[in-house]
């Protein structure tokens, strides 16, 4: 019987996200790279960049059998192992971090209405492009900060948005 195939994070070389990436892609692995788009200024220009969301990692979509053969590639560094074993990341995990790497936005603005957050209130996403996702608040100074826990990543995002976009969950 085939095993499962089951997202999982391979550690690349510093910079070396992209590279991996198409070297698996062009080898027909199933794999992953959320990049955002952000303005770099250099002292003559400005450009505008992808970078990985999370550096120095890709996810690949196999099983615990083949994913040590991952090694074969220069530039692989490791695999994220728990408890010993390769860690799964979960198909929604990915999602989300798709989510957030496609509406990236350092400039999301900031509105202000008379419901009362506390810090600590679990949140959802109503609207825009982040509905959906679920959050710890954070910060209520006339703007909430949203954070989004990737509990097997252990990684978080923090996220501007309005108090209009969100509602308190029980």
């Amino acid at each position: 019987m085939q095993e499962q195939k089951q997202w999982m994070v391979v550690y690349t070389k510093y910079r070396c996200e992209k590279k991996l990436y198409q070297q698996l892609k062009d080898d027909g692995y199933e794999v992953a790279l959320p990049l955002y788009t952000t303005i770099r200024q250099w002292s003559d220009r400005k450009k505008k960049i992808q970078l990985p969301l999370i550096n120095c990692v890709v996810f690949i979509k196999t099983n615990t059998n083949e994913i040590y053969n991952i090694y074969d590639y220069p530039l692989v560094k490791g695999i994220l192992k728990e408890f010993g074993k390769p860690a799964i990341v979960r198909d929604e995990e990915i999602k989300t971090l798709e989510i957030i790497a496609n509406q990236w936005d350092d400039d999301l603005i900031q509105k202000n209405n008379n419901i009362q957050y506390h810090i600590g209130d679990f949140v959802e996403i109503i609207n825009g492009p982040f509905k959906g996702l679920t959050g710890i608040l954070v910060e209520t100074n006339n703007k909430n900060r949203v954070v989004i826990q990737i509990k097997s990543l252990n990684v978080e995002f923090s996220i501007n948005i309005s108090k209009f976009q969100i509602k308190i969950l029980n």
